[in-house]
């Protein structure tokens, strides 16, 4: 009786794996997974050519962008004005068109007209709309390329 039970016990001992370092840490003897940082972030954009607030009377900036576009135009004649409207955002998006619509006819397109007025050609003159969250106020960008 006595032999049968140890045998009993033997037999249930070999079928049970041996306890070893994976009991406590299941993750125990695999190999590490290295840690790879994140990539580190991009370089801000560069600062534009000509920075305009919006509401800021045609008197003040008009001939600033006169002066700017002739300079740029004697060094570059081929040059793109590229003008870019960026709004605030606002509640809705419906809303956020209504205000991107009339940023872009009012404040966007009077710059183009100077641009255009100062000497560049009309097909060099290219108008853009943005969302840009970080101003409370919306604000015209003249970038050149």
């Amino acid at each position: 009786m006595a032999i049968a039970g140890l045998c009993l016990v033997s037999g249930a001992l070999t079928a049970c794996t041996p306890p070893d370092q994976r009991l406590f840490n299941p993750n125990a003897g695999k190999p590490p997974k290295p840690h790879y940082p994140p990539a580190p972030p991009g370089k801000p954009a560069p600062a534009p050519f000509l920075q305009i607030v919006v509401g800021t009377p045609k008197a003040e900036w008009a001939p600033a962008v006169s002066r700017s576009t002739k300079l740029a135009l004697s060094r570059k004649p081929d040059l793109l004005f590229v003008v870019t409207v960026l709004s605030p955002e606002t509640g809705s998006p419906a809303a956020q068109v209504k205000s991107i619509e009339t940023l872009t006819e009012q404040d966007g397109k009077d710059v183009a007209d100077q641009i255009v007025a100062s000497g560049a050609p009309p097909n060099q003159v290219q108008i853009e709309a943005k969302t840009d969250g970080s101003s409370p106020k919306g604000r015209i960008r003249v970038d050149l390329r």
